[in-house]
């Protein structure tokens, strides 16, 4: 197996994870009898815990070598994922949500870090695909979740038989991942102030993590509810997203060979803008659902180049690059949901969508900081 098979399957097992939990969680709240609210409290610190992860991943990578980090945080979360089904009040749930969080972030970073290593072997991008196994990854798995519910498996079978899949997986990967350990006279301290570089790639990170969770969090919401689409139909919007988004990375690589990471960029940001904005302004759902298809086309790439980019940054310990980057995307994902929804209940959901557009542009305006160093 080459190194670059290896890092896609980490990508692909990341994904299998997220995509269980998201299928079995309505299980889950029926099975701890929980309102929706304390859903919301075990999501948040599922999110709290990931973004611990991803602030410390860069020191824990740096010390220890990105391809140990991938593997065994992937195995962590897999055992999170077992730990899950077998949670029996709210307070072990909350924490075993908890750990998976901060696992989750250790081995984003990590496998970000991981995948630029392999990069630099091989001479050529290869970010956007890896991202594209972390989709298909989610659609797999997804579709593996609904004939399992379909089939009355219950989620203890469903998550303890997953687990054991994805983390043989990841001991099987193990041997062939590319060993990327910085050398030790480039090691720097467990925390670093990013540069500024880093941080304009970080804004565009974070402006790509918002613009992606609030397609999941807002688009069948804004289908169902502000143009009176039938629940089915209204699940329309983030299918088509998410087929976009998948889709396009796989073919992300060809197009930033060709056009380079700044104008790849700017055109992403251009097409994300132009197609969402025509969307929530002529209001019609056919053209609504080809909006969100847009955001997904123009974001598939956006991800993948901050993280390939941050990471060169970084040189020879491209760990705290990445780390820091994550860490402001990761804020997005944190933040994003609470504050389209405060900004909906003070005026409408079409305006507040519209931050989705606003962040585009913003990654337009800032395309520059990528360019090659």
């Amino acid at each position: 197996m080459t190194a670059r098979a290896a890092v896609s399957l980490a990508f692909f097992v990341l994904g299998g994870c997220f995509a269980c939990i998201a299928c079995r969680i309505p299980d889950i709240q029926r099975s701890l009898g929980m309102d929706e609210a304390q859903v919301g409290l075990a999501l948040m610190s599922c999110a709290v815990g990931a973004l611990a992860g991803v602030a410390v991943a860069g020191g824990i990578c740096a010390r220890n070598g990105s391809h140990k980090v991938t593997v065994w945080a992937g195995v962590g979360c897999c055992v999170c994922l077992a730990g899950l089904s077998i949670a029996w009040n709210l307070w072990v749930l909350f924490g075993v949500f908890l750990c998976y969080g901060a696992l989750s972030g250790v081995m984003d970073v990590a496998m970000n870090t991981n995948g630029v290593a392999v990069e630099k072997q091989i001479g050529r991008p290869i970010m956007s695909s890896l991202h594209g196994m972390f989709s298909l990854g989610g659609l797999v798995w997804a579709g593996v979740g609904w004939a399992l519910v379909k089939m009355g498996i219950s989620v203890p079978e469903h998550f303890v038989g997953a687990s054991v899949l994805l983390a043989g997986t990841m001991l099987w990967i193990l041997p062939s991942m590319q060993v990327a350990i910085p050398p030790k006279d480039k090691l720097t301290p467990a925390f670093v102030l990013p540069e500024r570089a880093v941080l304009l790639i970080g804004i565009i990170a974070f402006s790509a993590f918002l613009s992606e969770g609030a397609m999941g969090d807002w688009s069948a919401i804004y289908l169902r509810k502000v143009l009176h689409q039938s629940d089915a139909a209204s699940t329309l919007g983030y299918f088509a997203f998410s087929l976009a988004m998948t889709t396009t990375r796989f073919g992300g690589d060809s197009v930033l060979r060709r056009f380079g990471p700044t104008a790849t960029l700017r055109v992403s940001g251009l097409i994300t803008a132009v197609g969402l904005g025509s969307a929530l302004w002529f209001g019609i759902p056919w053209l609504t659902i080809l909006g969100f298809a847009t955001v997904g086309l123009g974001m598939a790439t956006v991800a993948p180049i901050a993280f390939s980019v941050g990471g060169r940054m970084g040189g020879d310990n491209p760990d705290h690059a990445i780390g820091s980057i994550a860490t402001m995307a990761y804020i997005a994902f944190l933040v994003g949901p609470s504050a389209i929804g405060f900004i909906a209940k003070s005026s409408s959901l079409r305006e507040a969508l519209i931050v989705v557009v606003v962040l585009s542009l913003t990654i337009v305006a800032l395309a520059g900081a990528a360019t090659e160093r």
